[in-house]
């Protein structure tokens, strides 16, 4: 498929087919991600994959919010894939030899977390590859439960969790009209600024 295809047919998708994805299908839908660009080539972004029903079970329980629960009939996808952002990555690499003269040992010293923006870079790559072996995907945040859940998941500290990647056939055949989206897509005249805002 031709990339300004693929990107045109990238959307979320929330309604999923129950089967399960054959591992090596998602293996090659991941291993896209080893290839996103990273500051001072880190590759501090690390993915937790959740594809049996009890792990599935647990993400949710322990990340529904008292206040704001999740719908009691709501269907799971068959993966989760957890994004995970590695700062002690990038703070080793801007100790190297090469790179300490830039003073970036320290994460407050960085004037952008790199950590965070590359690790949506890679999760970016997976959503497109996901389309091309014809899988859905939804990508969302967690606001509650995210220390326990990264605890529970043996997740070293210094590494946070930046949004969770649903993946999935999708439920809906229907083919994918790009129309449906152009009256409410941005112009590019209104986000692209030449020599100035």
């Amino acid at each position: 498929m031709e990339f300004r295809e693929l990107v045109r047919r990238r959307r979320m998708v929330r309604q999923f087919q129950p089967g399960p994805i054959p591992r090596e299908v998602l293996l090659r839908v991941l291993e896209v991600a080893r290839h996103a660009p990273s500051a001072g080539f880190s590759q501090g972004f690390d993915f937790v994959v959740l594809d049996e029903s009890g792990q599935v079970k647990r993400l949710f329980e322990v990340t529904n919010h008292p206040e704001f629960p999740y719908e009691e009939d709501k269907e799971f996808a068959p993966c989760y894939v957890l994004a995970i952002s590695n700062t002690p990555a990038y703070l080793e690499r801007y100790s190297r030899p090469d790179k300490e003269r830039f003073g970036l040992q320290k994460a407050e010293a960085w004037p952008v977390a790199y950590w965070d923006v590359d690790t949506g870079m890679a999760v970016m790559l997976i959503l497109l590859a996901a389309i091309e072996e014809h899988l859905g995907a939804v990508f969302f945040g967690v606001n509650w439960g995210r220390a326990e859940l990264l605890a529970e998941l043996g997740v070293p500290k210094g590494c946070d969790l930046v949004g969770v990647i649903a993946l999935g056939y999708p439920q809906d055949k229907e083919e994918f009209d790009p129309a449906r989206f152009t009256a409410r897509r941005r112009p590019l005249e209104s986000m692209v600024h030449f020599g100035r805002w």
